[in-house]
């Protein structure tokens, strides 16, 4: 898996395996199996496992894991990657051979003779707004094992599977202190899990309510036991960056009074957050990775912590908005219930005048086709996605099927119910994506993430919950709300995502988009040309800068890697 991992080999020498693995059930494991893990790493674990249970094992398994097993009897391959993709999985099957690694450059050393051809789905994946879930390689030949898959390969076969899946399970009848009662020792137990380690820890923390939750939990776990934080991109406050942020990182300082054990950690340095193809060499291949995590990793490692807790993930479900709690309440008939909630709404600050929301809301149940005319001025989402894809950067040789696209999209945000949103947000809408390039940034510092929020009993659990905890009395996150009571400022705790804040980038935004394209620009040749539209591009950096920075940096990897003959167009 990487020069750090061993080949674990059983007593009989006819089973090899090599993970990258944090078991969170090792007790629940040892009772199962009859062995002691006291002594026993996590890979050893896991080769009792396999003993016991066979290419049933992944579904045993709690925690962030990644492992590969070559049974030699059998002359079979089995490997399988966690709940939601924490470690990362690449492979190639190609001329009868199978090559397995967690690192993705490790599949492209010259000697394996990888094929280097660009994948069609990534260049979509990359250049146009699209949900995809799956971290794709740029390579055609390298396949990114899902999460929740395992992969079985032998003579006969070569089967990926699900080993387990998100589902909807009917909860004991309780109260909804009972349920939130039950919900806070969960997420006890997710931030506990993850303080397994012997280095100094580290957390993420921004002024938002999931990293507020993760450092609140951490802090008091913890102490007396230090823990570190960074913020941002982890510049201090200075002369350049004080008007802009003082409001924002006077919230972090009112939130650190709570917790004695927190040493936040501030660099001097004022790098710039995002450097164009970041990690592209680290990773093998064209990246569209930033270096956004650089400086927090950097921070981490000095300090000699290994890992780093993050909150990400957490609004995917656990402290998921519930805004789709309207339209249950109007399937439900419950108009008055559904008022009601609107004025309560209303009265934070979100959503429109409650009786124009109902009118809204009413024509898009009963009159969809009607709804989407009224408001086919409106600049929302879909209306945003819908612009940038049928505008897109790419050639229209490189989208074989715009519309199909598109109501691909439309379906992913088409959401009725509170649980078809959080199944969609986890399962459908970059969590693998995301996880993944922090995965790969972070090896090369020698650090790695972990995610409470993503805990996988934490999940089923907050995902089968009523939805009126997950937004009641016009509250939206209002069950999450309520675990953080004591953990951090009621400001925090309390407020609208309208209220946080977000402060004005010093520089212009388009001119940093234009000195980006002149970059390109100055290496753009013919292939370029037949995959992009270099009108186009120029016109995004008028109207979408944010988004042409990140196509440009995407394209500026492309070009290196093709002036030195890493890749083929």
């Amino acid at each position: 898996m990487s020069e750090i991992d061993s080949i674990i080999v059983n007593q009989t020498e006819s089973v090899y395996l090599v993970s990258n693995a944090h078991l969170d059930n090792r007790q629940q494991l040892a009772t199962e199996l009859g062995i002691d893990v006291n002594a026993l790493c996590d890979g050893d674990i896991i080769m009792s496992a396999y003993e016991h249970w066979g290419v049933d094992t992944a579904s045993h398994l709690l925690g962030d894991f990644v492992f590969i097993i070559w049974d030699k009897n059998k002359k079979e391959l089995y490997c399988a990657r966690d709940h939601f993709g924490v470690k990362s999985l690449f492979y190639v099957i190609q001329n009868s051979r199978v090559i397995l690694s967690n690192e993705h450059q490790s599949l492209l050393v010259d000697g394996l003779f990888i094929e280097k051809n660009i994948k069609q789905d990534w260049l979509e994946s990359q250049f146009l707004p699209l949900t995809g879930n799956e971290f794709l390689s740029p390579f055609d030949s390298i396949v990114t094992l899902p999460a929740g898959h395992q992969m079985i390969v032998n003579c006969e076969q070569h089967d990926v599977s699900p080993y387990w899946s998100l589902e909807s399970k009917p909860l004991p009848a309780l109260s909804d202190k009972e349920y939130l009662c039950h919900l806070k020792k969960l997420l006890t137990i997710a931030v506990e899990r993850r303080l397994v380690s012997n280095y100094p820890l580290a957390a993420e923390l921004s002024e938002g309510l999931d990293s507020n939750a993760v450092v609140g939990y951490a802090s008091e776990l913890l102490n007396p036991k230090a823990l570190f934080t960074m913020s941002f991109d982890g510049v201090e406050l200075n002369e350049q960056n004080e008007k802009a942020w003082r409001p924002v990182y006077q919230e972090i300082f009112d939130a650190m009074t709570l917790w004695p054990n927190v040493k936040p950690l501030w660099s001097t340095s004022c790098d710039p957050i995002q450097k164009s193809g970041a990690h592209s060499e680290h990773f093998g291949g064209p990246s569209s990775m930033s270096s956004w995590f650089d400086s927090r990793c950097v921070l981490a490692s000095e300090q000699g912590c290994r890992t780093i807790l993050s909150g990400w993930g957490g609004d995917h479900c656990v402290s998921g908005y519930g805004d789709e709690y309207v339209y249950e309440l109007f399937s439900q008939a419950k108009l008055l219930t559904l008022y009601q909630y609107l004025i309560a709404r209303r009265k934070r600050g979100r959503g429109g005048h409650p009786l124009k929301s109902l009118i809204l809301i009413t024509l898009e149940m009963l009159f969809p086709k009607l709804y989407k005319h009224v408001t086919k001025k409106r600049n929302n989402l879909i209306t945003h996605l819908n612009s940038l894809v049928f505008n897109s950067i790419l050639k229209d040789h490189a989208i074989p099927n715009v519309t199909l696209l598109m109501d691909r999209v439309r379906r992913t945000y088409q959401r009725r119910t509170v649980k078809e949103r959080d199944f969609s947000e986890l399962i459908h809408v970059g969590v693998q994506s995301r996880i993944t390039s922090t995965e790969i940034c972070a090896r090369r510092y020698r650090c790695e993430f972990r995610y409470p929020l993503l805990d996988k009993e934490l999940i089923e659990f907050a995902y089968n919950l009523p939805s009126h905890l997950k937004s009641k009395n016009g509250v939206e996150r209002f069950m999450f709300r309520e675990l953080l009571k004591g953990k951090t400022t009621e400001r925090i705790r309390l407020r609208a995502k309208a209220d946080v804040l977000v402060p004005d980038h010093p520089v212009s935004i388009k001119q940093e988009a234009e000195q980006y394209f002149k970059e390109v620009d100055k290496h753009w040749t013919s292939e370029f040309d037949n995959i992009f539209k270099r009108e186009r591009v120029i016109e995004l950096c008028k109207t979408h800068p944010h988004v042409a920075i990140r196509y440009l940096q995407t394209i500026k990897s492309l070009q290196e890697h093709f002036v030195q003959g890493n890749i083929h167009l």
